[in-house]
């Protein structure tokens, strides 16, 4: 299951609105087949496998990160070529919660295949949460990575902030990206930063990128607008110029008009609606600290990483991590669910669960 998951991960970012999946074949101990789901409307992990398995899948056992599917979708149902192939047993890592899927499992059994669910549900479960949020709730699983300073600081009171993060947190932050649909930024990262946000640090795709921006005050010009083979999405509002959005509609960029929110700022559970609505699954925000506080504020955040430097202080002056976030008394502030803290090469990372995403925690089952 373990060698499953880590196919399934490989696919991160390339199949949305489809969950990631890898399936591994074993007989006569050994791996006979593996693959995994390698873009929206091609073959299944499940059928990959057992191509590769041919002959000796008669008889085998068949784990898959995610139970098979039982209807026809863009491609067939991959239950009754499983139960063609002879395969005797199918171990998932969890159960498809599309209840459109066919119940696969359930048609596997009546079939006569043994089937049982794996220990590593719970793993299982988070790769395909973002899936999961898009059908439950029609929106993508939000991601928030922060690099910050011991005392919290995302930049100096002049605006500098490279690099408060060390080389390794940055290349673990590029692999989050290669795994994520869309990565979202706010207007003034992008205009103190001009960031990339590639995955240069690492080998693989970059995401789409998605700047909110309720004048369009980024410009044309911007690095995150770069024409490099990946979608780009100005999430805006009346607010601003038509010259603003002609000027980035002819570098190919998208402009999305959306309802103001507080203070005039784009509407973010209309922003998040609207990305569900197109089909993301995960979007990884990196700030800045605007952006992830008023996201913590609209109860958007579902998972948290704080990449946070033990060897660095910035002082007074500069912004926090959550300056967005507006807490009127200590009783209403957002509280942790379940966090943890481990080293990441010098810095330390932060990860949280808010309590209002609790409820929804792919890691604690309750998808």
């Amino acid at each position: 299951m373990q060698r499953a998951l880590v196919l399934a991960r490989r696919g991160m970012g390339h199949v949305r609105p489809n969950p990631p999946v890898g399936a591994v074949v074993l007989g006569d101990g050994r791996i006979q087949g593996e693959d995994y789901h390698r873009a929206v409307g091609s073959e299944h992990a499940e059928i990959l496998a057992l191509r590769q398995a041919g002959d000796r899948a008669g008889g085998a056992v068949l784990v898959v990160s995610l139970e098979p599917c039982n209807h026809q979708g863009r491609t067939p149902p991959c239950v009754p070529a499983i139960v063609k192939a002879g395969i005797r047993r199918v171990v998932v890592g969890t159960r498809d919660p599309n209840p459109s899927s066919g119940h696969g499992l359930d048609a596997l059994r009546d079939a006569g295949v043994e089937v049982a669910v794996s220990a590593e549900e719970g793993q299982a479960r988070h790769l395909v949460a973002g899936f999961a949020s898009l059908l439950e709730r029609r929106r993508p699983r939000f991601f928030l990575k922060i690099a910050a300073s011991l005392d919290g600081r995302i930049a100096t009171a002049s605006g500098d902030s490279r690099w408060i993060s060390s080389e390794v947190a940055r290349a673990w932050v590029h692999r989050r990206r290669r795994e994520a649909d869309g990565i979202m930024v706010g207007a003034g990262t992008a205009l103190q930063d001009d960031p990339e946000l590639t995955t240069r640090s690492v080998h693989g795709r970059s995401p789409d990128r998605i700047v909110v921006d309720s004048r369009l005050r980024t410009p044309a010009k911007a690095r995150a607008w770069s024409p490099n083979g990946v979608r780009r999405i100005a999430a805006t509002t009346a607010a601003a110029s038509p010259e603003a959005k002609s000027a980035l509609a002819s570098r190919g960029v998208e402009v999305w008009e959306l309802p103001p929110g507080p203070e005039g700022r784009v509407d973010l559970p209309a922003l998040a609606g609207r990305l569900g609505a197109e089909g993301y699954t995960n979007v990884l925000v990196e700030g800045g600290g605007g952006l992830a506080g008023a996201l913590l504020e609209a109860h958007l955040v579902d998972t948290a990483w704080v990449a946070l430097s033990r060897s660095l202080l910035l002082g007074g002056g500069g912004p926090g991590w959550s300056e967005g976030l507006h807490v009127p008394t200590v009783a209403r502030g957002i509280r942790i669910s379940r966090s943890a803290i481990r080293s990441l090469g010098p810095d330390w990372l932060v990860h949280f669960v808010p309590e209002f995403a609790q409820w929804w925690d792919a890691e604690t089952g309750h998808v």
